[in-house]
């Protein structure tokens, strides 16, 4: 159960991000940091987020859940060749970045790592 709440969490956490990041934050940022926040952070918060809704599917399947990088890694591959290969072909305004493959992995380890941590702490999600 524990990690379900972890998952649930994460989608919260990610949506939230989003909402505040785009209306906000990414906007009253500036510099470099405000160059991130407007092409990288919602990335990585995606892979975190694609992640902890796969693993609800497939717990709420009764299937087995995601337990390593070698099956977010793929998943999050997949993910981005859609939306950063694909979708500038029949969506106008919509741009490949190389990059953000790597940011869509980052999300994924850090899915990871909360994830990791949540079922070692006692007191976690």
């Amino acid at each position: 159960m524990r990690k379900k709440r972890f998952d649930l969490a994460v989608l919260l956490a990610a949506g939230g991000f989003y909402l505040v990041n785009r209306l906000w934050l990414s906007r009253a940022a500036g510099g470099p940091a405000g160059w991130f926040l407007s092409c990288y952070a919602n990335d990585i918060f995606a892979g975190a987020a694609i992640v902890a809704w796969t693993d609800l599917l497939l717990r709420w399947g009764r299937l087995p859940p995601v337990r390593s990088w070698q099956q977010t890694a793929p998943l999050l591959l997949a993910c981005g060749l859609v939306w950063e290969v694909l979708a500038p072909v029949w969506k106008p305004g919509a741009v490949f970045d190389p990059w953000d493959f790597a940011a869509y992995q980052a999300g994924g380890i850090l899915w990871q790592v909360g994830q990791a941590c949540s079922s070692t702490s006692g007191t976690g999600l």
